[in-house]
């Protein structure tokens, strides 16, 4: 199937009710009904050693 190389392998994108808003893979919105979080620098400098390139809560690009 053409097209499928480029899906992200997050099982949050499958999920009907995914636990977080943004993939921390992708950045895309998973979940639309979890309101958009204001984040500290402390909890991105967290994500960014749990290694997800997008915050879950925001959707900032946390890895470049």
């Amino acid at each position: 199937m053409r097209g499928q190389e480029n899906r992200c392998p997050n099982l949050n994108h499958a999920r009907t009710n995914a636990p977080v808003r943004f993939c921390p893979r992708c950045g895309e919105v998973v979940n639309i009904n979890i309101p958009i979080k204001n984040c500290t620098q402390d909890e991105h400098a967290e994500s960014r050693r749990d290694r997800n390139t997008y915050c879950v809560n925001c959707g900032e690009q946390l890895i470049k």
